[in-house]
């Protein structure tokens, strides 16, 4: 507003100067009696003319000073208008930076919160499956201690049968009762056990399971230990095992078909008498079968 008012006086002046209006000046003092309010118009003559050229000279130097001083107001006026304005856009770019980072950090922070979240689920889980390995573990250690007892068990048995076995008087001519391991493939009787000497050197020891006194299934083994097998005939029905129970005949009854037998290893002969030799019996195909009960005409024991 400063720069405009000044252009306004120096505007208004200068019109006042060109239209030829006059000027109220006197080259004497202001009194009641000489030049008061007069126009200068015509007083003095040369005088009044040079004291117009140099009010003219005043003048134009006073314009000249106004210009240079509206030029300068003017130029630093835009200067501070582009400097706001620079100064503006700067600070509209910070924002925008601040914008920009704040939406950064922002979605850093989100993601963050996912992170964290994920492990603490991971951690969860890892939780749980410590959990249950730690069950595990309590589970196996139960099962071990188990069976390290039934380990202690089986071996204390061992020891007693091994003693057992060690005390136990077997003969050809008497029983003995014996409970023996057998393969129980083809058998219909579970009573007691008993063992005594064949007289052979292979299938020396013949063990029966009882179904009654006078029925039972015959088994043979090498060795009181071993597994005590069954005994089967490649030329009969296997009447003349019998004879491994010390019994002079054969036997009066058999039980089940013996071509049902099953396929296995065991003791095999083709007539009475003869030394049983050790392999594979039953069906389909070997030629050698055998019964799943006797009854020879003896009771045993």
């Amino acid at each position: 507003m400063g720069v405009n008012v000044v252009t306004l006086i120096v505007v208004v002046t200068v019109l006042q100067l060109a239209s030829g209006q006059p000027t109220w000046s006197c080259p004497y003092p202001r009194t009641e009696e000489k030049c008061v309010c007069n126009p200068v118009i015509n007083c003095g003559d040369k005088q009044t003319e040079e004291t117009e050229d140099t009010q003219m000279d005043h003048l134009q130097t006073r314009l000249a000073q106004l210009q240079d001083t509206v030029d300068s107001l003017r130029n630093n006026t835009l200067t501070n208008l582009q400097e706001s304005v620079d100064s503006i856009r700067d600070n509209d770019l910070t924002l925008t930076h601040l914008q920009e980072t704040v939406d950064s950090l922002r979605a850093s922070a989100s993601q963050k919160d996912i992170l964290i979240a994920d492990l603490r689920e991971h951690n969860r889980n890892l939780t749980g499956q410590l959990a249950e390995s730690q069950e595990q573990k309590r589970n196996l250690t139960g099962q071990l201690a188990e069976a390290q007892a039934q380990n202690r068990n089986l071996t204390g048995q061992i020891a007693e049968s091994d003693d057992q076995v060690r005390n136990l008087t077997v003969s050809r001519d008497s029983w003995t009762e014996y409970d023996f391991v057998f393969e129980d493939n083809f058998n219909d009787c579970d009573g007691k056990q008993y063992v005594k000497l064949t007289g052979y050197s292979v299938g020396k020891y013949v063990g029966v399971v009882l179904c009654s006194a006078s029925r039972y299934k015959i088994f043979l083994s090498d060795d009181l230990e071993d597994m005590f097998r069954n005994v089967a005939d490649g030329n009969g029905s296997g009447h003349d095992h019998c004879e491994f129970l010390g019994a002079e005949n054969d036997a009066t009854a058999v039980g089940c078909n013996l071509w049902s037998s099953p396929n296995t290893e065991g003791y095999r002969r083709q007539d009475r008498g003869d030394e049983p030799e050790y392999g594979t019996i039953g069906r389909p195909g070997t030629g050698y079968y055998y019964h799943c009960w006797y009854e020879c005409g003896i009771d045993i024991p």
